[in-house]
């Protein structure tokens, strides 16, 4: 029984502390704790003794339904501030300061549920109807060629607006495209394109254009059409030796073609310009680039 740990009570450890405080010589004849643990004890008393104890509630939480309607008010008008949003809610009778939206605003932010205002989502959801993105994808031949395939991508409905294919990609050769991307379509446009030498010495409102130039290394900003660059890549050009730009012209035709036509879009779940499908008939099947794909329809003949 020598080694057991002894547990004192609460009253059992005031004593020995009050003990210890009185009498120094007491403890001599006491070894049934160690003596720096008597002195935490009494540090422990002392310390709970002038700790103020208070029950207090505190300001009243906000409702969870008025959060989220502060939210909603961030979300739909990224302007406002907190005194205007505290504004607001006074005109439907709910008294905030300005100072708790601000810190319900701010544990959004922190949560990632409100974009900062400049935000490139927000940009996209405001331009969406006009929006499209330019980008060079390189195409090497089996004998060394070097060849640029310049896409312009539609955002909103996921298609190919415009290529061409290049061995020179210059900034006159990007002025020539600019000039033939707007010629059948004098409707305002925003276009996405990165750092490129070739495009961002170029004025874009001569063509009537809004040019957005993406930042430094950030090819996530023009993803849907780098996503398109590697769908280009996967789905047609990895299958071929390639040997001589008029191949490749050929296979990226087709491929636009399908891709534009036929190819169902996951983001979208549709196909950007379908054409009319019967709902009856005999299903068959099309080649595409020599069977590498294959469209499915029905045919009344």
């Amino acid at each position: 029984m020598q080694n057991k740990k002894l547990h004192f009570r609460k009253n059992d450890k005031f004593s020995l502390s009050m003990i210890k405080a009185l009498s120094a010589r007491a403890m001599n004849h006491l070894t049934i704790v160690r003596p720096e643990t008597l002195l935490s004890w009494q540090r422990r008393f002392i310390k709970n003794f002038w700790s103020y104890k208070h029950k207090t509630t505190g300001r009243r939480s906000v409702n969870r339904d008025i959060k989220n309607l502060i939210l909603e008010m961030k979300q739909e008008n990224y302007l406002w501030g907190c005194k205007k949003i505290a504004n607001e809610l006074k005109k439907i009778n709910i008294n905030i300061h300005y100072t708790t939206v601000n810190r319900i605003i701010n544990t959004f932010r922190k949560q990632g549920l409100i974009q900062p205002n400049g935000s490139w989502k927000k940009f996209f959801k405001m331009h969406w109807e006009s929006l499209f993105a330019m980008d060079f994808m390189t195409v090497d031949t089996l004998f060394g060629k070097r060849l640029y395939l310049l896409i312009i991508l539609e955002l909103k409905s996921r298609k190919v607006a415009y290529w061409k294919l290049t061995e020179n990609p210059s900034r006159e050769f990007i002025r020539q495209q600019l000039i033939d991307f707007t010629y059948d379509n004098d409707s305002p446009k925003t276009l996405i394109y990165d750092n490129a030498p070739q495009f961002t010495s170029i004025d874009y409102s001569d063509y009537g254009i809004t040019g957005v130039n993406i930042s430094f290394a950030s090819p996530n900003m023009n993803t849907y059409v780098e996503r398109l660059n590697g769908t280009v890549r996967r789905e047609a050009l990895d299958h071929f030796l390639l040997f001589s730009e008029k191949q490749i012209k050929n296979i990226v035709s087709e491929f636009v073609e399908y891709y534009n036509t036929k190819r169902m879009h996951q983001g979208i779940n549709k196909i950007p310009d379908a054409e009319t499908q019967e709902n009856l008939g005999v299903i068959k099947k099309m080649k595409i680039l020599s069977g590498l794909h294959h469209h499915y329809y029905r045919s009344s003949a």
